[in-house]
């Protein structure tokens, strides 16, 4: 509260002080939110200076209120923060402890692989993808109170918990999601590329769908604008689940990040957004990254609660998403959580000589920095002494709940599990080559064998296709009062939503009162209105969102006010929708629908025709509406 609140504590100590029983901390914080304001009040009262405007209509006593309420309620998140980490069990301190050794050994691990060669295509070593978490592993506390494991699954319908999407550096909420013998082996055979669950050897990142754990991708933030999505279709089902957004410090400074976080707050939708401030981004300092104080003070600009901890406390961590969880739950939209840490390692496998300034030897202790790395030796000291692993465990003696024996014990059958697996996945067979094409799109009636277009046998293969009359199909008379284009897209969109509940159209001024810049989805806004949702002004948020909610069942109409604006939107197509069901089967059932030309000789923002970039663009299909008397589909 501190942190955030510097200048307010004299007032929560004054209303702390007349609380009658602070061992209770439901009853204190009921307390404190009746006596907090009337503290602030007598603190305000002398104040003589006379009322000003801070803006435009709005006075100095309307914005003192306002800083009030925003007061109390982060006093009540530190007290609700608190209460949930007394509340932690003893098997659930001593899960974290075990979820943070299994993490470095699989670490561990993977460092053996990028290293020692083992691993072979012919005779050729592959070393993997090789991004690790050193220094990080407490983020295995995250989901400790979500909806996660067994209980959660079905046969039938599938999944029906919280959803996380890690990235590199999240290792510890993925395994947290699904701890047991076959996350580990799903790890390792994914960043080996072998054949099998969950990628086949298609992506080398962590995921698994079927347990929550949604698929890294990159560029970085695509995942954020997914989880956006997903969030939509919870809130809009009322399933009560929660999105889990994880992004580094550096991944944080990306646009989609931005309109992710912004759209979730616009909305109140429930996704919980963590930035693991650890530091360096690859090689960029902090300070080279951002002006910000705190990153948790970015919250500020989006209307939500920020909160800065220890990312190395694996309890506080537990309990900060806890309780973001709890609130996303109760339909209060995000929070914004800063985990403070030190990546102990490098960037990635091969970046270790040049962070720490030689190549250490994977173990359970951090390895010495020379003074050849690129790593700050100032903070590497003080973060060294900071291992979550040991800080907890001695943490856990001094309870009384194990001894020094037991740590011991944690590693060896982590370690042990952890061999078993690397050694299944050693042995385990590299995808068939003649499978690499398949799976673009669903029942894909075209051989996609590769061919080598200058081999002989296949450049006499190729025929000139024969050229065939111009036929140009017949169409009804003119009627000046027949049925235009526009109205055969609205209602062609009126049917969609008509036709499943699962529909809805999402995109910049569809909604509302509006209906879409041409007034194209006015006539449906009475009796659709709550399924025609206007969306800030972000085509990637647009997109992002539309990709999310498709892959939680929902079966979205995105709209691009002109099809030129969907460059700004360019990745989430063609870098996450489009390689989704390729990368890890994923259903991606959505529509895009863009205007263009239209005869308003708008000029060059407005009128271009953008099907060439989707050309080549492989799981995307291409409609065109031309004539309304031969829609497309």
């Amino acid at each position: 509260m501190v942190e955030r609140h510097p200048f307010g504590l004299s007032a929560v100590l004054t209303a702390f002080d007349g609380l009658s029983d602070v061992d209770d901390l439901t009853q204190v914080r009921a307390q404190m939110r009746r006596q907090l304001p009337e503290a602030l009040r007598a603190q305000a009262t002398g104040d003589a200076s006379p009322p000003v405007d801070t803006m435009p209509g709005v006075d100095s006593v309307t914005r003192a209120g306002q800083a009030s309420t925003e007061l109390v309620d982060a006093v009540d998140g530190f007290l609700r923060r608190t209460e949930i980490a007394r509340s932690f069990t003893d098997d659930e301190r001593l899960e974290m402890l075990r979820g943070m050794v299994l993490t470095r050994a699989v670490d561990n691990r993977l460092k053996h692989f990028f290293s020692g060669g083992e691993v072979k295509y012919g005779s050729t070593s592959f070393q993997g993808k090789g991004f690790r978490s050193l220094g990080q592993e407490a983020i295995y506390a995250a989901p400790l109170r979500l909806r996660r494991g067994p209980a959660w699954r079905s046969d039938t319908e599938g999944w029906r918990g919280d959803v996380v999407a890690p990235l590199i550096r999240d290792l510890g909420a993925a395994l947290a999601m699904h701890g047991d013998s076959e996350a580990v082996r799903q790890v390792l055979s994914a960043q080996m590329g072998k054949a099998g669950p969950p990628m086949d050897g298609r992506d080398l990142h962590l995921g698994d769908f079927h347990w929550g754990v949604l698929p890294a991708a990159a560029p970085l933030t695509i995942g954020t604008l997914t989880l956006a999505g997903m969030g939509c279709a919870f809130a809009h089902t009322r399933s009560e689940q929660v999105a889990l957004s994880f992004i580094g410090e550096g991944g944080s400074s990306l646009g989609e990040w931005h309109e992710a976080i912004n759209v979730c707050a616009a909305r109140r939708w429930p996704v919980v957004f963590c930035v693991q401030n650890n530091q360096t981004a690859l090689s960029t300092p902090v300070a080279e990254q951002s002006a910000v104080r705190t990153f948790a003070d970015k919250a500020i600009g989006y209307g939500v609660p920020g909160v800065t901890i220890d990312g190395t406390d694996p309890e506080a961590i537990a309990a900060t998403f806890a309780w973001a969880a709890e609130r996303a739950r109760a339909g209060l939209g995000p929070a914004l959580i800063e985990l403070v840490a030190m990546r102990m390692c490098g960037h990635a496998h091969h970046d270790d000589m040049l962070y720490l300034g030689k190549d250490p030897q994977p173990g359970w202790d951090y390895p010495p920095l020379t003074s050849q790395g690129y790593a700050n030796p100032e903070l590497y000291a003080f973060w060294r002494a900071r291992d979550p692993i040991a800080t907890y465990a001695q943490r856990l003696i001094a309870r009384g709940l194990m001894d020094a024996a037991a740590l011991e014990a944690y590693k060896q059958d982590a370690e042990a599990l952890v061999e078993a697996e690397a050694r299944a996945v050693i042995a385990a067979a590299w995808p068939d080559p003649a499978t690499g094409a398949t799976g673009v799109f669903r029942d894909d009636p075209i051989d996609r064998r590769r061919v080598e277009v200058l081999d002989p046998a296949v450049r006499r293969g190729f025929r000139p296709r024969p050229v065939s009359a111009l036929r140009v199909e017949s169409a009804p008379p003119f009627d000046k009062r027949g049925t235009t284009l526009l109205d055969a897209v609205m209602m062609g969109v009126g049917d969609a939503l008509a036709a499943d509940p699962r529909v809805f159209v999402f995109g910049e001024d569809v909604g509302g009162q509006y209906g879409n810049a041409f007034l194209l989805l006015r006539p449906l806004l009475k009796q659709y209105g709550d399924r025609i949702l206007n969306s800030p002004l972000a085509e990637g948020a647009v997109l992002g969102t539309c990709i999310g909610a498709a892959l939680a069942g929902l079966r979205p109409i995105g709209e691009m006010q002109f099809n030129d604006f969907v460059a700004t939107g360019f990745n989430q197509l063609v870098n996450n929708a489009a390689k989704i069901r390729y990368r890890w089967g994923g259903e991606v059932p959505m529509v895009v629908r863009m205007p263009w030309g239209g005869l308003r000789h708008a000029g060059p923002y407005h009128s271009q025709n953008t099907e060439p970039w989707f050309y080549r663009t492989p799981d995307s299909r291409l409609s065109r509406h031309r004539h309304p008397t031969t829609p497309g589909r």
